[in-house]
Order: structure tokens, then sequence, then C-alpha cells
């Protein structure tokens, strides 16, 4: 079967047919994603079961890997070190309890860009679903385009943002979910905030607004000023005409841009189900790394 790709939200995001990750990476396979995620920066595979090797040579076709804290020490012995887990499943493959309202958890529900905290801005992430719920039991995940947003923006907003840069910071975004802290998570503490332009130009010339749950601040502006400019811009990116819902099955694979999208996790309230979700994160340049 040929590749294709089709749009499934009107501004960006769309299913890839054709795709047979059991074959292994190829110039046409690699093109084909480069072009897609240019255009859609949301991409579907509902590809079916695949090895956590075969994710990870899929990601590698595309760049240096982000590596998870603490690597080449896995969290969780059957899954590859080099991938992120997200799911209900403890170390013994066993579901997890509910988290209570207020846990570090939260922050995810929020619209992030993942990694938005490190120096280092990270290209794509790839999850996997390796086993789902059913999709009407929940566990959605929301992405929102912000060169869609941008583009609708006024141009004298376009003009006020040109050069401003935004102030990443992973445990502020935390504190203001209402995460609170424990001495151990100070001793974990990745490096300080960090900064990004609040409009990032793509490679092909597109522009982007960059912001998230993780962006607490303007260099320069007083706390109160930026708190409103970001809450203003974050409530205008995350209307409804901006959003994909992505209703997951077993085996599905989704790509979204880091760069100029945002995503946020919905809650599964149920313990009746296994959810064990698996990410590769792309690096934009420089050798593979582990995350601060």
């Amino acid at each position: 079967m040929a590749l294709q790709a089709t749009r499934l939200h009107s501004r960006f995001a769309a299913a890839i047919t054709g795709v047979d990750l059991h074959a292994g990476p190829t110039d046409e396979l690699r093109d084909f994603i480069e072009q897609a995620m240019a255009e859609y920066a949301v991409c579907v595979i509902r590809h079916g079961p695949i090895s956590d090797q075969e994710h990870l040579a899929f990601a590698r076709m595309f760049g240096p890997l982000e590596l998870p804290p603490g690597y080449p020490e896995g969290r969780n012995s059957w899954i590859a070190p080099e991938l992120f887990y997200a799911g209900n499943l403890d170390a013994d493959r066993n579901i997890k309890p509910l988290p209570p309202e207020r846990n570090i958890a939260t922050g995810a529900e929020l619209f992030h860009a993942d990694s938005s905290f490190n120096a280092q801005p990270s290209k794509w992430s790839i999850l996997r679903g390796v086993e789902c719920p059913p999709p009407e039991i929940g566990g959605d995940t929301l992405f929102v385009d912000l060169r869609a947003a941008y583009d609708d923006l006024e141009p004298r907003l376009k003009q006020q943002l040109d050069g401003l840069m935004g102030i990443h910071d992973f445990w502020e975004a935390r504190r203001r979910a209402g995460f609170v802290f424990q001495e151990k998570d100070c001793l974990a503490m990745p490096q300080p905030a960090v900064l990004h332009p609040l409009v990032r130009e793509m490679d092909n010339g597109r522009k982007s607004l960059f912001l998230g749950g993780h962006c607490v601040g303007v260099k320069g502006w007083p706390e109160e000023r930026a708190r409103q400019l970001l809450a203003d811009l974050y409530h205008h990116a995350t209307q409804d005409k901006y959003i994909y819902r992505h209703k997951w099955t077993t085996g599905d694979l989704v790509i979204w841009e880091n760069r100029c999208v945002l995503h946020a996790a919905t809650r599964l309230e149920t313990t009746d189900y296994k959810r064990d979700m698996r990410r590769a994160t792309i690096n934009e340049f420089a050798p593979a790394e582990a995350a601060g």
C-alpha cells in the first residue's frame, strides 16, 4: 500500500496509512513523514503492535533521542531504557491506584510542549499505545496547533510578541499547578529556568506561538503583566477550534511537533483497565542525551 496522509482536523493533524514499521527504516518513509509533519504537525499511524526496538528504530530516523532522566537505568525493567513511560502500571505491571486530586501528573493535564524547560528544544514526540483501554473509557490526548493560533492573532499583537522571550521552568509550573514539594523532589530538580522565543519560525517559514504549561514568565516583564499576557495567549490557543482529540487504540503511534504543537493528557478515571504508553522523544539537534 502506498504511503498516504488524510487530514483529521480542518487546520492540522493527519492519519498516515501504508506504513510497515516491521520492515524497518527506509529513505522513502523518512522523507514522507518529514514532509507530512511539516504540513500537519501531528501524524497518527494506526499500525498495530510493534516492539520497543522497532519504535526506537523509527524514531532514530528523524534525529538524536532525548533520553529519560537517569538513563541508562530503566525505571521499569520491561521497557527499553531509551523510552519514557506514561501509564497506570507499577514496576510489577499492576494497576496503580488513582492519584490524588493534586499530583505531579496534573501538570500533564495542562497543554504543554515536552521538554520546553530544557535549553535544547525537543523536535518530536512519538507516543505509542502498547495497551489501551477501550476508546469510550477515556484517556484521550488533546493537541493544539500553535501555528493556526498565531495566524489568527491581531497584527498589532503579533508585532508586540516579536522578539519576546518566554521563561520556561518545570518546577515553577508544577508549583502553580498545585504540586506540594518534598525534599526528594528538590534533590531531583532539573536545570534552572530557560528562555525560548514566544514566537518561533519553523523550517518552512511558517510562524508559531511557543508557550504552554511550562512557560511561566516573559523576560524583562513584571510578573503580573507577563502572567496576564501568557494567560490570554494560552486561552486563545486552546480554543476548541484549534484542538484535535485523539482516542487511543492499542498499537497507535502518534507523532507531534513539539515546536509548534501543545498537548494535554485527559484523566483515566478507572482502575479497571491497564494503560501502557511509551514515548520516544527526538532532540532538535546535538547528540542523544538524558533529559534534565
